[in-house]
């Protein structure tokens, strides 16, 4: 058995990055060659890499939200055969590399805590008039059999997200909350979502417009009464199947006369 190292391919002409948007295996996972195992978002476009081996992954660098370097080592497979020949001998530094990195994912602690921490929030979910929870069509279609009020279970997922093992917990707590789905209480604290994929890259740019070009409103009011007037008289003698003039060619009129005058 030997361990091979993929880097993040060349996924474009001029991509020397992306971010990561999903992870679609974990450690642990027996994958096969051209199984997608990562989503990789650029400037152009958003990716799936296929793995490009059969074998079980050893390790994943990196979480969503975190940038790739095109040549960057993003995933390790324990293969059968040598691996990676020329990597074989950095790969005992590498694989402790994931054991934080795992242990980071486990261990965020507003994720660790909303578990144990269920009842307060599964009463707290419903106070928010109008909103509908995040869950997928699995997800809701086993509470709607188990009538179940995805209003009143907390979701550990991101952003809020209501998952099977949400509802598993909602179950083993024997929580009474559905039926008192109207029950209010008020919101304490912050959740910080970050902010990744498609949503940063707008946002980067409507932060770098708005700090680049200037932003202005101007108003002016100007008696057009005698212009309307004009613009009714012109349009009655109009030749058959001209078209009708609207206020933009007696503007832009305005325009050349005034940019005549005051050229700077």
């Amino acid at each position: 058995m030997g361990i091979f190292a993929f880097r993040l391919p060349d996924i474009g002409e001029g991509v020397v990055e992306g971010e990561i948007v999903e992870w679609m295996v974990s450690v642990g996972d027996s994958v096969k060659e051209d199984d997608p195992i990562l989503s990789v978002m650029t400037d152009k476009a958003t990716v799936e890499i296929p793995s490009p081996v059969d074998g079980k992954v050893t390790s994943m660098k990196g979480e969503a939200g975190e940038i790739l370097a095109v040549g960057q080592v993003c995933i390790e497979f324990e293969v059968e055969g040598d691996g990676n020949t020329e990597e074989g001998g950095s790969e005992p530094e590498s694989e402790p590399e994931p054991t934080p990195e795992v242990k980071q994912e486990v261990t965020p602690e507003p994720k660790k805590e909303s578990p144990p921490a269920s009842p307060p929030p599964v009463v707290s979910t419903p106070a928010v008039p109008g909103l509908k929870p995040l869950a997928s069509p699995a997800v809701r279609k086993r509470a709607r059999e188990g009538g179940i009020d995805l209003t009143a279970v907390a979701g550990s997922g991101p952003a809020g997200r209501i998952t099977h093992a949400d509802l598993d917990s909602w179950k083993q707590a024997g929580s009474p909350v559905a039926a008192g789905g109207p029950t209010r209480s008020a919101r304490t604290g912050t959740t910080d979502i970050p902010v990744m994929g498609l949503r940063k890259r707008i946002s980067e740019a409507m932060s770098t417009s708005y700090s680049t070009i200037p932003h202005f409103s101007y108003f002016e009011e100007v008696d057009v009464t005698e212009l309307e007037s004009l613009r009714q008289h012109l349009n009655g003698q109009r030749p058959e199947g001209a078209p009708k003039l609207t206020y933009l060619p007696f503007i832009m009129q305005a325009l050349v006369k005034a940019l005549g005058e005051r050229p700077e």
